[in-house]
């Protein structure tokens, strides 16, 4: 059920970008301000995150997730209208969705998945964000074949509504302890932030979350350029490392899932994430035009399988830290870290290289926040006698 519904919301996410190129002249914008886009659904997704516990408790966690379905079927078949209000209302609605997916899911999930599984059924989950981008990538060009793009956004949205009678179900199990009587409230949204923050453990891995999905966004956003600009490689070949690079993040989630689980390693699993991850960023600063094919296709997918394949053990292990019935609060306060960095990383990264004039110095910088996460991980500082 998480898995359908992340799936779901990552399509959503993904659905403006997709239809760029084809709906961006017809509502009268420019396809490059995607990027502005992006941001606005990150903001909202932020915001989601943050109240999201209080939805969790007044109406269960699977009420939430029907929620976010709802939003992302509303926002798709809105986009209907074809013009630039709907296009940010369709935004609005996928980054709302978005954000409220993690805390729900983790409140289900802790309760649902066996301690010695949890890490492996938690990425298990969070390869619903590529799974949801293939899905955008398939299925709305192939809608785009038979109808207009906002027949297409029409459709998918109908479509979506399907997910909430695999949902309902679900109700009966996990949303028993909803409490009616609680309020909302958004004075309350400063709370998920300053609980993690005060909480030594939860503070450095959202940090290194931060500084992780920075690195994972800029790496599938400039990789391509890097190959086929300063590398001269065609745009076919430069796909084929590029996929590589995603498939190997697809692949590895569950497999350092597994890996935590069973060595119960997951705080040093994520630091040594982040020296290969740093490994990785100075290996692709040192590409040249000789250097062999073979190389940077290994170093690629070892860079995808470090880059992209950390975030189910870090959810795993942020609702391990979660004090008792806070799960859906500290997900959320910790999410606002990790959506920072996915937000800011691409434009520094965009901005370095504006001033330096290659992509090489923006992977060799970037190779060096990762570092320092990684080691805040493995050695954590210790408290004041």
């Amino acid at each position: 059920m998480t898995l359908a519904v992340q799936s779901l919301t990552s399509m959503a996410v993904l659905t403006p970008t997709v239809l760029a190129p084809v709906a961006a002249g017809e509502i009268g914008v420019q396809a490059a301000r995607i990027g502005m886009l992006v941001s606005w659904i990150y903001f909202v997704a932020i915001v989601a995150g943050l109240v999201c516990d209080g939805l969790i408790a007044r109406y269960g966690p699977v009420r939430v997730l029907e929620l976010a379905v709802v939003l992302v079927a509303a926002g798709l078949a809105a986009a209907w209208g074809g013009n630039l209000a709907v296009v940010l209302l369709l935004a609005t609605c996928a980054g709302a969705a978005h954000g409220l997916v993690n805390p729900s899911s983790s409140t289900i999930l802790l309760y649902a998945s066996p301690p010695g599984y949890r890490s492996l059924i938690f990425s298990i989950k969070q390869t619903g964000v590529p799974l949801g981008g293939a899905l955008a990538g398939l299925i709305i060009p192939a809608l785009l074949h038979v109808m207009s793009w906002r027949y297409a956004v029409l459709a998918l949205g109908a479509a979506t509504t399907l997910g909430l009678v695999a949902i309902a179900p679900f109700r009966r199990v996990y949303d028993r302890e909803r409490d009616s009587r609680r309020r909302i409230r958004l004075s309350a949204i400063g709370a998920p932030i300053a609980t993690v923050w005060s909480h030594p453990g939860l503070r450095s891995l959202a940090l290194a979350s931060a500084v992780y999905s920075s690195v994972q966004t800029s790496l599938f956003t400039y990789l391509m350029l890097y190959l086929i600009v300063e590398l001269d490689y065609s745009l076919v070949t430069a796909g084929v490392v590029f996929s590589v690079a995603q498939v190997m993040g697809i692949v590895s989630r569950p497999v350092w899932g597994v890996i935590a689980d069973r060595l119960q390693v997951a705080r040093q699993l994520l630091s040594a994430l982040g020296i290969v991850m740093g490994l990785c960023g100075v290996a692709a600063a040192s590409f040249t035009l000789a250097t062999p094919a073979a190389f940077i296709v290994a170093v690629c997918a070892v860079y995808g399988a470090s880059a992209v394949g950390w975030n189910g053990v870090y959810l795993a292990e942020i609702a391990r830290l979660a004090p008792q019935g806070k799960v859906g609060l500290i997900t959320g306060g910790a999410m606002l870290f990790t959506f920072t960095g996915a937000l800011t990383g691409p434009p520094v990264f965009g901005a370095i290289i504006a001033l330096t004039g290659s992509y090489g110095i923006g992977f060799a910088l970037f190779a060096l926040p990762p570092f320092a996460l990684a080691l805040r991980l493995a050695f954590p500082a210790r408290p004041a006698p």
